[in-house]
Formats: structure tokens, sequence, C-alpha cells
């Protein structure tokens, strides 16, 4: 069981559903002490249908979840943040947001990479060393930024790639060590849990957390904060997450409690 969760989502991103209210009731009723919103980034001139919001969707969220955080003072503690990808043309936009404590938080999801405002890859499709590398050096970019709480779901590249090999273990050693260099704590995200294994290559699996990767997490002792990725009210509370929760326990995970926001 977990008291904070920080990776929650709305309707505005296209693929998630109910109102933002009805995420605060689930989390009260699971007993939360803190709920954050991190709604996919809605940038500048940047339309990704069921991705992410309308820029213009922006000024809406931040008003809904601000009076939410007002309402229910006394009941819960309410952080508004973004999870927002490592754009390297958008990190002064995520630093104003944040300087002029417009929101309270960001956590880094590197879903994708951005090309004069268009997706040129998607990183949970890749099948190449290239695109892995990619995807860290990306990765490390944005962790150094200092913008970042944490980084949701850092083993998204493994999603749908079937190898675990020599390579793909020094890459996370790269992402796990900068971690630890960077104070920064991974994700560990029960969304796959709730969707259930899949064939993955030769593999019947979760597409993450993948546990070869958390297997060094755990050796490495990088600190670790849980993710519920909530996607529906629902998700919150159901009974799907526990087998995550069985799985963390048995890795033996530096598991911390809170984000320093």
């Amino acid at each position: 069981m977990i008291r904070n969760n920080y990776h929650t989502h709305t309707f505005r991103c296209g693929h998630a559903i109910g109102n933002d209210e009805e995420y605060v009731l689930e989390a009260i009723a699971l007993g939360l002490n803190t709920l954050g919103f991190s709604d996919h980034v809605m940038l500048p001139n940047v339309k990704q249908e069921f991705v992410r919001g309308d820029y213009e969707a922006t000024q809406g969220y931040f008003d809904s979840i601000r009076n939410l955080q007002n309402k229910y003072k006394d009941r819960i503690n309410i952080k508004l943040g973004f999870e927002a990808e490592a754009f390297k043309e958008f990190f002064p936009y995520y630093k104003k947001l944040l300087d002029e404590k417009t929101i309270d938080y960001l956590i880094l999801g590197n879903h994708c990479t951005l090309d004069k405002g268009l997706v040129r890859n998607f990183f949970s499709k890749i099948t190449t060393k290239k695109d892995i590398i990619e995807y860290k050096n990306t990765l490390i970019t944005g962790m150094k930024t200092g913008l970042f709480a944490c980084v949701a779901h850092p083993d998204y590249f493994m999603d749908n790639y079937y190898k675990w090999n020599h390579f793909v273990k020094k890459i996370s050693k790269e992402i796990i060590q900068a971690s630890l260099d960077l104070d920064i704590p991974l994700e560990f995200n029960l969304s796959c849990f709730r969707r259930g294994k899949q064939k993955k290559g030769k593999e019947i699996r979760w597409g993450y957390p993948y546990i070869p990767f958390w297997k060094i997490v755990s050796k490495m002792k990088a600190k670790v904060i849980v993710g519920i990725d909530a996607h529906a009210p629902s998700d919150i509370t159901t009974y799907l997450n526990d087998e995550g929760y069985k799985v963390l326990e048995s890795l033996k995970l530096n598991i911390i409690d809170s984000l320093n926001i």
C-alpha cells in the first residue's frame, strides 16, 4: 500500500476518463495523504490528439486542480503538476511554470521526441539499439536539468524491445546510475499490472515494469517511488494494483514514500 501518488492523469489528455473530483474522492477512499495530478503536459503549438490536451486546455486544468486543493485541504494534500518529456525546446517553459509556482512539480515521462513540433519517435515502440541509445540520452539530459521530481517508468523502452542482453543491461545501468548521481527517484509504475501480462516476443510479461531492470535497481539501491499512473478514478483503488505491490515486496527495492516537492 502507498500513502502518496504523484502520477494521475485527467480527461484532457484524451486517453483518460472521469472528472477531476472523482480522482480525489477515490484517493481519499484509499487513504492517501497526497494526490498529485500530473497530466500530460500541454504545449504551445503542439497537437497530439489522444496523447496530450491542446494548450488551450491548460488554464482550465490549473483552475480545476487549484479549486480542488482548496475544497479538500482538510482531507487530502493535492498537488498540481505535469508529466513531461525531455523536450529541450520546452525546458525554459517548464522552468517558468515551476519558478512562478504555476505548478508544484514535474515528472519526467520520456514517451517520444519532437522535431519542429512533430512527433518523431515513440519510445514504447522502439526495436533498435539506436533508438534505445536515443531514449537513454534524452532521458538523462532531462534528468540533468533539475526540473523533474522523479522519472516515470524509466524502463519504458522495454515495452516492445524483446532482448535482454549486455547492451540493454549497460543502458539500464547508465539510467540507474544517473538516478543515483542526480538523486532523482525512479518510478515503479503500476499501470501495466492493471492491463495484465501480454505476449512480448517469446515472453509473457508486463510491458513495464520490466522485472530484470528492477532487479538491477534493487542491487544498485537507487531510490524508488511508486506511481499508480491513474487514467480512471477506479485505477486508484482497484484490486488489480495488488499484484504490483506484491512484486514490489519481492524485489526489495529502496522505496521512498514521498517526493520532495
